[in-house]
């Protein structure tokens, strides 16, 4: 059954839903950012001095192919959790003008 057969109570949770995995992607971007660079902290307080460590250290050590990898996988990231909430709410949107229309 396509999305577009659903009753607009369907159709809007279904764009509820839509909305939620957006959200959820866009969450996991935002921890990742602010979890890496802490526990980078946290081991760099927790090592024995003399140890260094640096974000740019990290960056620097990575190849050309991981980090084109995760700079896309980041991008892609972006565009899929955009994509899910504009989605859901044109579903939504519709399950509104189709519910007014009946």
């Amino acid at each position: 059954m396509k999305p577009e057969e659903y009753s607009p109570k369907a159709r809007e949770a279904f764009g509820k839903s839509l909305i939620d995995i957006g959200v959820s992607i866009f969450k996991g971007i935002v921890l990742l950012i602010t979890v890496v660079p802490v526990s980078l902290i946290l081991k760099g307080a927790l090592e024995p001095e003399g140890v260094e460590i640096s974000i740019v250290t990290l960056v620097e050590s990575m190849s050309s192919g991981t980090y084109l990898l995760f700079i896309g996988f980041l991008g892609f990231s972006f565009i899929a959790g955009g994509w899910f909430r504009a989605e859901g709410l044109w579903h939504i949107h519709k399950s509104e003008v189709q519910g007014r229309s009946d």
